[in-house]
């Protein structure tokens, strides 16, 4: 199922885990064409807005085979703008095959250990975003492949992904940084992400995929990971997520990554063996 190599890819938002997708392809032999929408990371990237412009435009004069959706569009409050341009952009690919990255932020967090088939209730702008165009590109695209990471952590070569340096910055600076304990992620390395992606993007499954490591409390993950950085973590407090919490302060959205075994054969290494890489 996953042997077909290649030949080429668009990577629509080449930032920290669209980076490191071209970066595996380029090292594979392939070829990956990337757009960006402010400030280009790449050489030859091409200017590119979700909202605005027609993917077609962008893609028409290449043979693309495989489009990675990593953009950041999900975050807009106009849920009309996003539909529509959403429309857009599948219909653009037409012929191609879609991979969407989407996030763990569609659940509740009332739960934990989400599996694919579990039912999404978000709670959040975000998440109801992310539903909005699940349910799109289940409806208009022909070939696709949607994928729910959560934490993604790690080097994309040699930048270190701005939740882990953001906190080694404060404890450096002999600053306290608390962490809850009892919130619960699925932290998965962005090499691993990536390298799941591009095996999802070869294959021929249609459907949705949690691509993510065991679950781990966003205290433990950071304490482990900034140990392994040489960070010291004496000023790392774990505390208990307040009774009257935001909305956005989702308890449990730790997912089932028993599919992404099966589909691809690639079982998530623990935070210290990651940082290795």
């Amino acid at each position: 199922m996953i042997n077909k190599k290649i030949m080429s890819s668009a990577i629509i938002g080449a930032g920290f885990l669209g980076g490191e997708i071209r970066r595996q392809l380029l090292a594979s032999g392939s070829s990956a064409l990337v757009t960006h929408n402010t400030n280009p990371k790449h050489p030859n990237s091409v200017k590119f807005d979700f909202f605005s412009d027609d993917i077609f435009e962008v893609l028409k004069n290449h043979k693309i085979d495989v489009v990675f959706l990593s953009a950041k569009i999900e975050f807009i409050e106009d849920q009309k703008l996003l539909a529509e341009s959403m429309r857009r952009f599948i219909s653009g690919c037409a012929g191609m095959r879609l991979v969407y990255f989407s996030s763990d932020g569609i659940f509740s967090g009332e739960q934990g250990m989400y599996g694919e088939k579990d039912v999404p209730k978000p709670v959040t702008n975000y998440g109801r975003n992310l539903e909005l165009c699940e349910s799109l590109i289940k409806k208009y695209a022909k070939n696709y492949c949607i994928i729910r990471p959560s934490y993604i952590y790690g080097f994309s070569g040699t930048r270190l992904d701005s939740r882990l340096w953001q906190a080694s910055e404060v404890l450096k600076r002999g600053e306290k940084l608390e962490r809850f304990s009892d919130m619960y992620k699925s932290p998965m390395s962005v090499f691993q992400v990536a390298e799941v992606s591009i095996k999802l993007g070869l294959s021929e499954f249609q459907g949705v995929v949690h691509v993510a490591g065991p679950r781990m409390s966003i205290y433990d993950f950071h304490k482990e990971a900034l140990e392994k950085l040489n960070v010291s973590t004496n000023n790392l407090i774990a505390t208990k997520m307040p009774k009257e919490r935001p909305v956005d302060f989702l308890a449990d959205t730790s997912l089932d990554y028993t599919l992404m075994i099966k589909l691809t054969g690639i079982e998530p290494d623990n935070v210290k063996n990651s940082l290795n890489r």
